[in-house]
């Protein structure tokens, strides 16, 4: 991103060395697939959230909120879309479900949305919401995270280097494990956008939490949960913005620039905008063709604008998996914007 587009005024500032991390992230990732996929003869998967627990169709409805800082772009009206969800584990290459550190995404592509999109590049009438389960980020920001693209695929030294610099967001990991049913699960956002004047986060909570129960864990134990789930009953969330206050201690307790940082939901609490409606299904067994879709933040709309060196090395890295997924594909994978 050029810096003259670093809105300094909101919070955001350029990381010292930043282009030549999100690079080098680049570079990690081209070493990624020709290790576990090119040599092997294999199509490349995602870098990160390789492994999915299934494409599930759903609704999205906007409601009247009565909220008017958050009457911009798809939350300004009330209004109804179609959407679809991917549930997927946060590792790459694909690993067995039991593993305690990976955490769980969720992401909603909502259809229809004709609203202005941030990008040129955006050539659909759609915008993608990606979440984890965790309220804050493994990462602080690019050097931190670098730390962890580096330990995905190195040796000891490097995964005790990613442990120390992000034991903050690891440990907020940590208390996520061991995982329930995702979809009777919280699941939050983690990175700020930037929504009319003010900055924001956007999170889901189910529309009526069911009792948690213990699983027996196996290495496809959260798809099989998915699949037994969505098979006999509807799975509904609350979709919440929470906006970041500006009372003088928002730097250090609600920081653009850090997203280790959870946002206090008792100091600033999230208000409810919208709905997603999961009603049952079957999920099958080979995700091949909706594995061709690709999420990403900045397919968004102008007056929901991503915010952060993480967000802003997002846009690289995504990019780039989707085009190294099509590559090497008899089926064009659609790219982050829908081309």
């Amino acid at each position: 991103m050029d810096d003259a587009q670093i809105d300094t005024a909101i919070g955001e500032y350029k990381i010292s060395g930043e282009d030549e991390i999100i690079q080098s992230y680049v570079r990690i990732f081209e070493a990624h697939f020709e290790r576990h996929y090119l040599s092997k003869g294999l199509r490349p998967q995602r870098a990160i959230h390789a492994k999915s627990h299934g494409y599930l169709s759903c609704d999205f409805e906007v409601i009247d909120h009565g909220e008017p800082d958050f009457r911009h772009g798809i939350f300004k009206q009330p209004g109804a879309y179609r959407a679809i969800v991917r549930i997927s584990n946060g590792d790459g290459p694909p690993g067995p479900d039991t593993n305690r550190i990976a955490s769980v995404g969720f992401a909603i592509k909502v259809l229809g949305v004709t609203e202005q999109k941030y990008l040129a590049a955006q050539r659909e009438d759609c915008q993608d919401f990606l979440f984890l389960n965790q309220p804050a980020y493994i990462s602080a920001d690019v050097r931190d995270y670098k730390s962890l693209m580096a330990a995905i695929d190195g040796g000891p030294i490097d995964q005790l280097l990613a442990l120390i610099r992000n034991l903050r967001g690891i440990l907020y990991r940590l208390k996520a494990s061991p995982k329930d049913d995702p979809l009777n699960s919280n699941f939050w956002g983690v990175a700020p956008f930037k929504l009319g004047e003010g900055a924001v986060k956007y999170l889901i909570r189910p529309s009526q939490p069911e009792r948690k129960q213990a699983h027996q864990l196996g290495d496809n134990y959260l798809t099989e949960l998915v699949k037994a789930h969505i098979r006999d009953r509807d799975a509904n969330f609350d979709f919440f913005l929470q906006r970041r206050l500006l009372d003088g201690s928002e730097a250090k307790d609600m920081p653009i620039e850090d997203y280790s940082v959870a946002w206090s939901e008792t100091r600033s609490v999230p208000v409810r905008v919208a709905r997603l409606l999961i009603p049952a299904q079957k999920v099958g067994d080979s995700f091949s063709q909706q594995e061709d879709l690709s999420f990403s933040p900045w397919n968004t709309t102008y007056d929901l604008r991503p915010l952060g060196s993480l967000n802003r090395a997002r846009k690289v890295i995504y990019e780039f998996s989707a085009g190294a997924r099509s590559q090497t594909s008899d089926v064009q994978a659609t790219s982050p914007y829908g081309d």
